[in-house]
C-alpha cells in the first residue's frame, strides 16, 4: 500500500461519531415504516444524493452517498454507507465520512473509491467557503481516505490536488468529483470544472503512487454550447469503446432532451491517455425520466459495467420528508454498446426475488382491458406490444380513486411519453416528459420496474429507458391497457419481495 498507516489521521472524530451516534438513535423508527421503497437503496434518516465510491471490496459491493443525516434537507456532507452482495440487499454501515478537517468545513462532496493492495481507497473533494457571504471564495479541493471497509481515515498530506494544479484559466470555485480508475499500473481521474469565463470542462489526472498526481489535460469542454459544469464525470472502457457520462448543468433544452433542472449524459469515443483528448462520435442524453442524476458505475465480480444513479431531480420537493427520509437510488443497471446506442438493464440478480408469475399471450384487444392478476405496487412488468391497427396505446399504472400515472406510445409521432400529472403525488414543476422510441418490426417492448414510490420504464430492451418518482397513495394498485384500435399484448408479470 503506497499510504502507511502513520500518514493516516487516527480515532474517529467528534463530528464523525456524533453523526453515527444521531442515525443509531434515529434510525429503527424510520426503517420500519411502510413508506418505504422495497427494493431501492434509500438513507436510513435523512437527505442524501449523488452515489459516491461505487465499487468492489473484499468481494463484497460498496456504496457510499452525499449525506446528511440530521435533516430532510441538504446541508454540509457526510458519506453515508452500505454494502451488498448482489446490487438489491444493502447492508446499512455506519457513516463513512464527516467533514472534520480544515479543507473540508463545507462538506465531503462527491468522489470515487478503489481497492488498492487490500484496502479501500476513497478519493473525494473538500469543499471549502471561509466567507459564506461571497461564493466567489470557494475552493474545492481533492482528498484521500483509506479504510477496511467500515472505518476510514484521511490521508494528513491532504489535499492531494490543489487548485493550484488546475489549468491556466480554470474556475478556482467548481473543481470536485473525481471518479478513479487504474490501468496498466498507472492511476487516473476525471475531474468536473469549469472555465474562469463559465464554460464546463472535464480534467484528466494520472499518479503512480495515489498521492502525487499530474495534470494531463482537458478531456473535453463545453465553449459555452453545452452548459456551465459538467459534475460527476465517468470514464470506463465497454465493448470495444470508451465510455464518458457525466451530468452537465445549465444544458439548453431541445426538442426532447434536456427538461430537466440539471441533465445527464453519455459520451461514446476514443480517450488519448497522454494527451486526455476525447475524441467523442456520440453524446445522447442517458435517462428521458423525471428523476435522475449523477449516475456512477463500476465493474462487477464477474465483469459487467454496473451503474446506478440518484433517482431524483434538484430543485423540486420531496414528498416523504414527513416520514424523516428523502430520495433513493436507481436499481443498478447492467450496461452494454450495441452500435452507437448505450442499452442499460437491470442487473439480473433482481430476478431471484421475483414471485407469482402471472403470464398472458397473444392478448389482442381496443378500447380497455384489465387483466387477471396484473396489478401491484411492487412488481417486474414485461410486455411486447405488436401495434397491428392501433395508433395509440396507453398504460395507466398505480390507479386508484382520483389517481393515476400514464404512460402512452403515440405511432405517428414514434414518442413515448411518462405523465404522473393526475398521481396526486404533490410534486411542484415537471411532471410530464417524452422519448423518442422508433417501433421495431412494429412492435414496442417494454419493461416496468415499480416500487413503492417510483417507476423505471425500459423500452425495446433498453435502448431507451425513463425513470421518475411517483408519490401516489399506497393503495393506488391498479393497471389498465387502452387501445385506440386493435393491439395485440404479450403481458408476464412478477411480484417482487425484497
Amino acid at each position: 500500500m503506497f499510504i502507511e498507516k502513520e500518514q493516516l489521521l487516527q480515532g474517529t472524530s467528534e463530528k464523525l461519531q456524533q453523526a453515527r451516534d444521531y442515525v443509531e438513535s434515529k434510525k429503527d423508527e424510520i426503517l420500519s415504516l411502510k413508506e418505504r421503497n422495497q427494493f431501492h437503496h434509500m438513507p436510513e434518516v435523512g437527505w442524501m444524493n449523488d452515489p459516491n465510491g461505487f465499487s468492489v471490496y473484499q468481494g463484497e459491493y460498496h456504496l457510499f452517498y452525499q449525506y446528511f443525516p440530521y435533516d430532510v434537507k441538504w446541508g454540509p456532507m457526510h458519506w453515508g454507507h452500505v454494502k451488498s452482495r448482489d446490487f438489491i440487499k444493502w447492508e446499512y454501515l455506519p457513516v463513512a465520512m464527516a467533514p472534520d478537517q480544515e479543507y473540508e468545513t463545507g462538506g465531503c462532496f462527491s468522489g470515487s473509491a478503489l481497492e488498492v493492495d487490500g484496502k479501500h481507497v476513497l478519493m473525494y473533494t473538500g469543499h471549502t467557503n471561509p466567507n459564506p457571504d461571497d461564493e466567489s471564495w470557494v475552493r474545492q479541493v481533492q482528498c484521500l481516505a483509506v479504510g477496511d471497509g467500515v472505518n476510514y481515515h484521511k490521508y494528513v498530506n491532504n489535499p492531494v490536488i490543489k487548485t493550484e494544479e488546475m489549468p491556466e484559466h480554470s474556475s478556482l470555485t467548481d473543481f470536485r468529483d473525481p471518479k478513479l480508475w487504474v490501468k496498466d499500473g498507472v492511476y487516473y481521474c476525471v475531474l468536473g470544472s469549469k472555465s474562469d469565463e463559465n464554460s464546463a470542462r472535464v480534467l484528466l489526472y494520472k499518479s503512480v503512487d495515489l498521492v502525487h498526481w499530474t495534470y494531463v489535460g482537458i478531456v473535453g469542454e463545453s465553449n459555452h454550447e453545452f452548459g456551465y459544469m459538467w459534475e460527476c464525470p465517468d470514464l470506463f472502457h465497454l465493448d470495444g469503446q470508451d465510455v464518458l457520462i457525466m451530468s452537465p448543468q445549465g444544458v439548453p433544452v431541445e426538442e426532447f432532451r434536456h427538461k430537466n433542472t440539471n441533465t445527464t449524459v453519455y459520451c461514446l469515443g476514443e480517450l488519448n491517455y497522454e494527451t486526455a483528448h476525447f475524441e467523442r462520435r456520440v453524446m445522447e442524453e442517458i435517462d428521458y425520466g423525471l428523476d435522475f442524476y449523477a449516475p456512477q458505475t463500476t465493474e462487477s465480480l464477474d465483469g459487467r459495467r454496473i451503474m446506478i444513479a440518484w433517482m431524483q431531480s434538484w430543485h423540486q420537493n420531496m414528498p416523504t420528508d414527513k416520514y424523516g427520509w428523502v430520495t433513493s437510488m436507481t436499481i443498478p443497471r447492467e450496461l452494454s454498446i450495441k452500435g452507437d446506442v448505450m442499452y442499460q438493464w437491470p442487473v439480473r440478480e433482481i430476478e431471484k426475488y421475483r414471485s407469482g408469475h402471472i403470464g398472458h399471450e397473444s392478448v389482442i384487444f381496443e378500447g380497455s382491458k384489465t387483466l387477471a392478476g396484473v396489478k401491484g405496487r411492487h412488481l417486474d412488468l414485461e410486455m411486447v406490444i405488436d401495434f397491428k391497427e392501433a395508433k395509440y396505446f396507453e398504460i395507466k399504472v398505480m390507479k386508484g380513486e382520483d389517481q393515476e400515472t400514464n404512460i402512452v406510445y403515440d405511432v405517428d409521432r414514434h414518442v413515448l411519453s411518462f405523465d404522473r400529472r393526475q398521481s396526486r403525488s404533490g410534486i411542484d414543476g415537471l411532471n410530464y416528459r417524452e422519448m423518442p422510441v422508433p417501433l421495431v418490426d412494429g412492435k414496442l417492448s417494454l419493461r416496468l420496474l415499480m416500487d413503492t414510490y417510483s417507476v423505471e420504464l425500459f423500452a425495446q430492451e433498453g435502448a431507451h429507458t425513463m425513470t421518475s418518482t411517483v408519490y401516489s397513495d399506497l393503495c393506488a394498485e391498479g393497471i389498465e391497457f387502452i387501445a385506440d384500435r386493435t393491439v395485440e399484448m404479450t403481458v408476464h408479470k412478477w411480484e417482487l419481495n425484497v
